[in-house]
């Protein structure tokens, strides 16, 4: 009788033992699924990111609008050209005996100088960059955009395998493919309009792209507050200011249901609401009809989205 209690009480014991390591095995397993999940949804956030700075700066481009007050120029110096002109000028103070005791050297190095006048240094210098006020919109840099979107082309493979990753709909990012070719296809014709037209377009599938593996609404909310503001500064061109002044309600909206949220931290008002007053002075833009300061403001309003 105890034998037969012995071995009932070991099968349970094993049975239970099994029952655990089946369990730990299985949380294990998940816990690593849910590690790697959380590793490349951060990899697609900064990826989404990328793809938002890169877009805005395209946008801006062809409007020559930059958010640096300066940048940088490099100049090439002939250094031994100047050097010939500083012992040029010193040998015609000298007297006439000197001038033909050195002209016997001056011979036998001139080939040194001839094999250094092809040295070169460079110097680098800060300029300002130009007023938005007074900038020629008309002469777009269709060449360094059309780097930037061969830049846009080489790196989407690899945003879409992961995005794809994170459950984004195959559609949503065939669409993306499409228009990214709409895009190269306007700047190749130097098509202002729609090159604008085509990159908001863009700019406007990344809000859904991140709603499928981010669950912060405050995030969401500050790209779709872009992208309004962005879809105002392309209805600018066309002088649609009622579509636009309707678009720049709807970003100030996007942007007060996360003010008027729980979802800030104190710390972060402070930012939330510069920027809320920076829509309500583009919107008092709107009403002057003018271009030049409506562009000003965007790029004030822009400017303060784009930190937070």
């Amino acid at each position: 009788m105890k034998n037969q209690i012995f071995r009932y009480v070991g099968i349970l014991l094993f049975v239970i033992l099994g029952i655990m390591l089946t369990i730990l095995i299985y949380i294990n397993f998940f816990k690593k699924e849910d590690n790697n999940y959380a590793t490349l949804r951060e990899k697609g956030e900064g990826e989404i990111l990328y793809l938002n700075s890169t877009i805005i700066e395209l946008l801006n481009k062809v409007n020559n609008i930059s958010y640096n007050r300066y940048y940088v120029t490099i100049e090439q110096v002939n250094q031994s050209q100047q050097q010939a002109n500083s012992n040029l000028d010193t040998n015609k103070n000298v007297n006439s005996k000197e001038s033909s005791e050195t002209q016997s050297a001056s011979t036998d190095t001139g080939s040194a100088t001839e094999a250094t006048n092809q040295s070169e240094s460079r110097t680098s210098k800060l300029s300002k960059t130009d007023s938005i006020i007074n900038a020629d919109y008309n002469n777009v840099p269709w060449d360094e955009i059309s780097f930037g979107i061969e830049t846009l082309y080489t790196a989407w493979p690899t945003i879409n395998i992961d995005l794809k990753s994170l459950n984004v709909q195959e559609q949503d990012l065939s669409n993306f493919s499409v228009t990214l070719d709409g895009v190269a296809k306007s700047i190749k014709n130097k098509d202002k309009s729609n090159t604008l037209i085509n990159l908001y377009n863009l700019y406007a599938m990344l809000p859904k792209f991140l709603s499928y593996f981010i669950a912060n609404d405050a995030k969401i909310n500050i790209y779709n507050t872009k992208a309004y503001i962005l879809n105002a500064y392309v209805l600018v061109e066309k002088d649609k200011w009622e579509d636009v002044n309707n678009s720049i309600n709807q970003a100030i909206n996007s942007l007060n249901s996360t003010i008027n949220s729980d979802l800030l931290y104190d710390s972060e008002k402070i930012t939330f609401d510069k920027a809320h007053v920076l829509l309500q002075e583009l919107q008092r833009g709107v009403e002057l009809g003018d271009k030049e300061i409506f562009y000003l403001k965007y790029k004030l309003a822009m400017e303060q989205l784009e930190i937070i």
